[in-house]
């Protein structure tokens, strides 16, 4: 009932974005017999012949989610589809390991005003003892007081976004811009499909060992030592980053083979890693060495990644190219732990070190097979010092480039402090009493919720890109972002929270884009990589200071009030970026600095 009502105001408001309604009967869909199985078995175990849950009814149900994928697969092509069956995947992911039901969180059944205890008959959403992936299931509520009380989870968010997305694609509606296939296009180009798949991997292995290394650390200390532990591995990681990217990695960008370096980077790192395993307990200090190699050649690996983007792909799909990464990194932080928790339990810390070295070999496999052009050099070959002087003095003197970093800096630092509080904030506020195991899967759905936005926001980034400003959408974004983490420091519902932290997360995700995007745009070829470089260190620097404010504001405010500090500065980042960011009224050419200029289609 819920999805129909979202899906009968998306069709109220087609006409107030100039969409055709009348189109919505042109579109032909195959196999429409297997839609309409799914939904037949679904009113058979649950409204027709109701009854206890039995193995049978289970697995029914279980099928008819099979059979409703199956259908959106046939039809994957119809635009805006993708998102549904995204949906879809996600909960029956999420009802296949619980047993053949959707897990509902205690709070949301008690705000939408629906009975805690388990009922007599079988029905889709039931409260679990011991949930799997309970942050994928329905954790939303709408509350008692309000028309259509349900809960709802995150698949069914994605469903009825799809819906409406599918909706006004069809009808031609102003709402959804369509991003014209850019995606598919873009992942057509041999070179990036490869480069993307590389940091993909590497991606999902450093979060699976990201989650191995807390684990086995977490059997030698506990408590405040544990923490102290967690925070010197992280310094040890992003410390030399910030050390030496600017300084090291951006002149070698720009003075060697971004291929060479990607690939060097990524032996390194796995050898790094692989030392792990010649002793039978690497001490603390051995994981701090490793996490500072792994943040050395890290910051040679990322200037090197996003400067040769706009070498393998064309200028028109750049914005593709980066939600694709930016995609495929947003994945790896929402599966990546989970994955690890598993592995670690089924195959020991040890083998996950070892398939981390994997990942990395086999990301750096694949960038051997990219071609990626030698970096565009004119002129007689200057000095490393020279390059260096001349890389910091075009960052400093370009208006966009010192525009972007000072907001991005700020934006980063408003994120570091925001990360601990997060933590704080579920302890104190939103679980206050409860156990271990409560907090620990409240967090966890908190921190998938911005991951969920993350990812829609990387989606529609295309699309959004070609119709405003990439300059605007930095300060729009930064502002959505700051506005719900004040939001969410004025509240202690937790609905809202997950709501507010979807939002943002999308915000967080599009300003990303936006300003790699730009970046890459308007930056020449030969200095691209000391400017991603400088980008990087400034960020790394900015997360430092952040997280030091995080523990001044923990120890001088309540969570909610350091929160409330966290979105303001967010707000300042996007007032200062009206004033510092600048928007041409023509654009240069896709990669030149001083090319020919051509009309911008940005409205």
């Amino acid at each position: 009932m819920l999805l129909l009502a979202f899906v009968g105001l998306a069709v109220v408001t087609v006409p107030l974005f100039r969409g055709r309604l009348a189109a919505l009967a042109e579109i032909r869909f195959r196999s429409g017999w297997l839609l309409a199985v799914s939904i037949g078995i679904q009113v058979l175990i649950i409204s027709v012949a109701p009854g206890p849950r039995t193995p049978l009814r289970e697995v029914a149900y279980v099928g008819s989610y099979v059979v409703a994928t199956a259908f959106l697969w046939v039809n994957r092509r119809v635009s805006g589809l993708w998102l549904v069956g995204v949906g879809a995947a996600l909960n029956l992911l999420v009802i296949a390991v619980n047993g053949g039901v959707m897990p509902a969180a205690a709070h949301a059944l008690v705000r939408a005003g629906l009975p805690v205890a388990l009922p007599r008959f079988f029905t889709n959403s039931i409260l679990v003892a011991n949930p799997r992936l309970a942050f994928l299931g329905d954790i939303f509520a709408i509350p008692a007081s309000w028309p259509l009380s349900n809960v709802f989870s995150a698949g069914d968010v994605c469903i009825a976004l799809g819906a409406a997305l599918t909706i006004h694609r069809a009808t031609g509606s102003q709402l959804t811009p369509s991003a014209a296939g850019q995606f598919s296009q873009t992942l057509r180009q041999p070179s990036f499909r490869r480069l993307w798949m590389a940091q993909g991997v590497s991606n999902l292995g450093d979060w699976v060992y990201a989650l191995a290394v807390a684990a086995t650390l977490s059997t030698r200390a506990g408590g405040a030592d544990l923490a102290r532990t967690l925070s010197v591995l992280l310094v040890c990681q992003v410390a030399p980053a910030a050390a030496v990217g600017a300084f090291v990695s951006g002149p070698l960008a720009d003075r060697h083979s971004r291929r060479r370096l990607m690939i060097l980077a990524d032996v390194a790192r796995a050898t790094a890693v692989v030392t792990l395993l010649l002793t039978p307990e690497p001490s603390p200090a051995h994981f701090y060495v490793v996490a500072g190699c792994l943040g050395l050649f890290g910051a040679v690996f990322q200037p090197s990644l996003y400067a040769s983007i706009p070498n393998v792909v064309d200028g028109e799909r750049l914005v593709a190219a980066n939600a694709l990464v930016g995609a495929t990194y947003h994945i790896a932080v929402m599966v990546g732990p989970a994955l690890g928790a598993f592995l670690v339990s089924s195959i020991g810390s040890r083998s996950v070190f070892g398939l981390n070295a994997v990942s990395f070999i086999v990301s750096a496999l694949l960038i051997m097979r990219s071609r990626i052009p030698a970096t565009e050099r004119k002129g007689e070959t200057t000095s490393p010092r020279r390059d260096l002087v001349d890389g910091l003095r075009y960052v400093v003197t370009t208006p966009l480039v010192r525009g972007v970093l000072l907001v991005m800096g700020v934006v980063l630092m408003a994120a570091a402090t925001k990360t601990p509080l997060e933590t704080l904030f579920v302890r104190d506020v939103l679980t206050r009493g409860a156990s271990f195991a409560t907090r620990a899967r409240v967090l966890a759905m908190v921190t998938t919720a911005w991951g969920l936005g993350m990812l829609l926001g990387s989606v529609a980034s295309p699309a959004l890109t070609r119709r405003w400003h990439r300059e605007r959408l930095i300060t729009i974004s930064v502002a959505i972002v700051g506005l719900c983490v004040l939001a969410v420091s004025r509240t202690t519902d937790f609905s809202a929270v997950l709501l507010a932290w979807i939002v943002a997360g999308a915000g967080n995700s599009i300003g990303n884009i936006s300003y790699e995007s730009l970046l890459q745009e308007r930056t020449p070829d030969a200095l691209r990589g000391r400017v991603f470089a400088a980008t990087e260190t400034v960020l790394d620097g900015s997360y430092l200071a952040g997280a030091f404010l995080a523990g001044v504001l923990g120890s001088y405010l309540r969570v909610s009030g350091a929160l409330g500090v966290s979105g303001s500065i967010l707000l300042v980042a996007a007032a200062l970026s009206l004033v510092v960011i600048p928007v041409p009224l023509r654009r240069k050419s896709i990669g030149s600095a001083d090319g020919p200029v051509q009309e911008s289609s940005h409205g």
